[in-house]
């Protein structure tokens, strides 16, 4: 057997081998209030299949006694997802690590014991969350790992786990907002049961606690899923908000407290047709459902109209509407900018004093968008800046080539470096469409059943019309037995959003007299200049992010020793 230990940036394949210069034991650096992880590969030779692979993992003691629990502690298999192609527009080899058809290490396992084959790496994800409290010092522990061969020998080995927590705290509340787009519908698809049905909601709050623990503060809220309308006989309106009560007070239990109003509008048919308000279902006093579509769109206004300012007067009344960021309609393109502006100022009409946010193909819209999120390659310095919106950024389908994107045959650090870029770009916020969208992409035979765990791509890859998703697009997250199955890349993400805490503290500490803050002035501009200038001209260098982040702690841990 081989074993040896990697960073969490790496990406161990099927047939890598141990490096000539590799590592036997975890060394981690972290602040409290942060989850840093590492990796353990196990390379099974010819003839040796292994027929239950397990690990144990012990608590970490520290100085005085202090100890990080192990139930602070997960150990998770990766599981090898099959890409049939990379991205459709990466004609450069060196824009992705391999070339498709192959498998690429993303999924986390639920199951504590795995097979592994013969000649074949399998690599182990180790994450350690240092609580708030954690006293500052070195932490030591070990994980073991035991292998039974199909012939019943054992194989045993320990590997030692250092963790050095640093004497400062990341924030609870972030300074860079996280939305990833969560479809409940899908989720009730997926496990057979019935939207909205209590076996339903215990799905929802496992999505819940997991976009928590990886620092998403916005959740995309859908107002036509969740408040039922009902026109009386007298032609008013009366609304029940008990779903939307219990769906936003699940997430604020886990800390999630920002309303992400779901889109109003969308596209009356083709790509460039014009923005039309979203039709949604309103019923009769008996219970029966209304027929809105046959109204025309000025008809139907005054129903969304009422809806709209029905759930702002109740979100006031529940002490939510300042935590409220309200969509229009997705993607505006040149070609429908003014059907869009004219339905933003109706929603500011409406919603007086409420962000109107949406991702954006367009330069235009000024004065009808206050949250801007343009996808990521259009936000470099060039771009020009309206004092008056918000900048976020986002990714989806594109950009490809060279620039960062957290598809499956990506490098993990052109997955991290957008929140380094983030920084650096002076960007408010992240969006992505895809956390859960484990259904079809296309219409495909009935018989044919799409899951993530087998096809990355929503079953785009086999469809003749229209351009397949890249790989992992559709999703971050896979469907468990038991829970919402995590991946590398989505612990990867949640990495960016801490390196982003590293450099907000940095810069507030690096406004003092002392030679550390000047040396934290120091790695800012190096930050600037050199590892995330733009999206298309960052570090390739895992190595180099990597030694910024030390280097930011350690510059934080002198910063916290100065003021004490």
């Amino acid at each position: 057997m081989e074993l040896w230990v990697t960073h969490s940036l790496d990406k161990v394949f099927p047939d890598s081998r141990r490096p000539p210069r590799a590592v036997d034991q975890i060394a981690l650096r972290a602040a409290r209030n942060e989850t840093e992880d590492a990796q353990i590969a196990v390379h099974v030779p010819r003839g040796r299949e292994v027929a239950q692979a397990s690990c144990s993992l012990s608590d970490l003691t520290g100085p005085g006694g202090a100890k990080i629990g192990r139930r602070n502690i997960s150990a998770r298999w990766i599981w090898y997802t099959y890409v049939l192609a990379n991205p459709p527009e990466n004609k450069d080899p060196s824009s992705y690590l391999r070339k498709a058809p192959a498998f690429f290490p993303d999924a986390f396992l639920e199951q504590e014991t795995i097979p592994i084959r013969d000649e074949w790496t399998q690599p182990l994800w180790i994450s350690v969350k240092v609580p708030k409290g954690t006293p500052p010092g070195e932490y030591r522990g070990e994980i073991g790992l035991e292998l039974v061969g199909t012939d019943g020998n054992r194989w045993t080995h320990s590997v030692p786990i250092t963790v050095s927590v640093w004497p400062f705290t990341l924030p609870d509340r972030q300074h860079l907002h996280h939305t990833e787009w969560h479809y409940p519908d899908l989720l009730a698809s997926w496990y057979h049961v019935a939207p909205w049905s209590e076996a339903h909601w215990k799905w929802l709050e496992k999505v819940a606690q997991d976009m928590a623990a990886h620092r998403q503060d916005m959740i995309c809220t859908d107002w036509f899923d969740l408040v039922r309308v009902t026109r009386k006989a007298d032609g008013k309106f009366a609304y029940d908000f008990s779903m939307l009560d219990r769906w936003v007070r699940m997430y604020r239990k886990v800390g999630i407290e920002w309303i992400e109003g779901g889109h109003l509008a969308h596209r009356r048919d083709a790509w460039d047709s014009p923005i039309v308000w979203h039709r949604f279902p309103v019923y009769d006093a008996r219970g029966r459902k209304i027929d809105t579509g046959r109204l025309s769109d000025e008809a139907f206004e005054p129903y969304m109209e009422a809806l709209l300012k029905a759930v702002y007067r109740h979100l006031k009344q529940r002490g939510w509407h300042k935590q409220l960021v309200q969509h229009v309609a997705d993607e505006p393109i040149p070609q429908n900018e003014d059907s869009w502006c004219r339905c933003a100022a109706k929603v500011k009409e409406w919603l007086p004093g409420v962000p109107r946010i949406d991702a954006v193909m367009s330069r235009g819209l000024t004065g009808y968008v206050d949250i801007r999120v343009p996808q990521i390659q259009h936000t470099g310095p060039e771009v020009p800046r309206n004092p008056e919106e918000t900048l976020w950024g986002y990714v989806c389908l594109a950009p490809q080539g060279q620039y960062p994107n957290r598809f499956l045959d990506y490098p993990s650090l052109r997955n991290r470096i957008i929140f380094w870029l983030s920084w650096s770009l002076g960007l408010k916020g992240f969006l992505h469409w895809g956390y859960n969208y484990w259904g079809s992409w296309r219409d495909l035979p009935e018989e044919v059943v799409v899951s993530p765990w087998t096809d990355a791509t929503g079953g785009s890859i086999y469809i003749t019309t229209g351009m397949p998703l890249p790989a992992g697009d559709a999703f971050l997250v896979y469907p468990g037995k038991e829970s919402i199955c995590s991946s590398l890349r989505w612990e990867v993400i949640r990495k960016g959003f801490e390196d982003y805490e590293y450099l907000y503290l940095l810069e507030r500490a690096a406004e003092g007299k002392s030679k550390a803050a000047a040396a934290a002035r120091r790695l800012l501009r190096r930050v600037k200049r050199d590892l995330a200038p733009d999206p298309l001209n960052h570090t390739r260098s895992d190595a180099d992010l990597l030694e910024a982040r030390r280097e930011a702690g350690d510059l934080l841990a002198k910063l916290v020793h100065e003021k004490t």
